[in-house]
């Protein structure tokens, strides 16, 4: 994995972060976004550093091959001439240029295969980027759901646990309960205790409704007495 991937997979674990905390997920999946973007356009500018410097050896290699290609013309003109030993100074100087040719010909092919995965991991870079935003309010809707049922299910445990509204409840059922057996006990000792129970018990009486045959007696009874004085 190149550095560049390590550095987007830091971002995407601070994005992760973010939505577990849920504080203001849009606000900070937009921030976790820009983050990645900025990732991104840091990235691109080691890589066009490294493309710079990989520009720089292919045209270095160039040059040294032009120069190689320059004296060995030389060489055959100082043999034309009839100049061997100058042919000989010019193929040693081509030569010269030819080593120096093949060592910068290995480090540009390594520069070139540097600077094409780095591309391929911007390019990856860009792609999981605009992905992450296509589902952004995916994610957001998906983590409100989840602290909702979070919410909810700590809001029934603390019901569970805590009892006090329940026991108040029962507590004052039974209080008014028991304050209505009291009235009922302070009327029945109203009704027995308080006054005269002779008259009562006379009132009682006079109050009672008669039937016929006690009516009949005693009206049978009231003549006797009259018959009798």
């Amino acid at each position: 994995m190149s550095i560049f991937s390590r550095l987007f997979k830091i971002g995407e674990a601070k994005a992760n972060q973010v939505v577990d905390s849920l504080e203001k997920p849009e606000l900070m999946l937009e921030q976790a976004i820009k983050d990645k973007a900025k990732q991104i356009r840091e990235a691109k500018k080691s890589v066009m550093s490294v493309i710079a410097t990989e520009r720089q050896t292919r045209a270095l290699l160039l040059k040294e091959q032009n120069e190689k290609s320059t004296w060995e013309a030389k060489a055959q003109q100082a043999l034309k001439s009839g100049r061997e030993d100058l042919a000989v100074k010019a193929l040693t100087r081509s030569q010269e240029h030819e080593q120096k040719a093949v060592q910068l010909e290995q480090t540009w092919k390594a520069q070139k295969n540097s600077v094409d995965q780095l591309k391929l991991e911007i390019v990856k870079m860009e792609d999981e980027l605009a992905e992450f935003k296509r589902n952004k309010d995916f994610i957001i809707a998906q983590a409100k759901t989840a602290e909702v049922k979070k919410q909810i299910y700590q809001a029934k445990a603390n019901m569970q646990n805590d009892r006090s509204a329940d026991d108040l409840m029962a507590r004052m059922k039974a209080k008014a309960e028991r304050a209505s057996f009291e009235a009922d006990a302070a009327e029945e000792m109203a009704e027995q205790v308080t006054g005269d129970s002779l008259e009562k018990e006379f009132a009682q009486l006079g109050g009672a409704s008669a039937s016929a045959d006690v009516t009949a007696k005693l009206e049978a009874m009231k003549k006797q007495l009259g018959s009798g004085s």
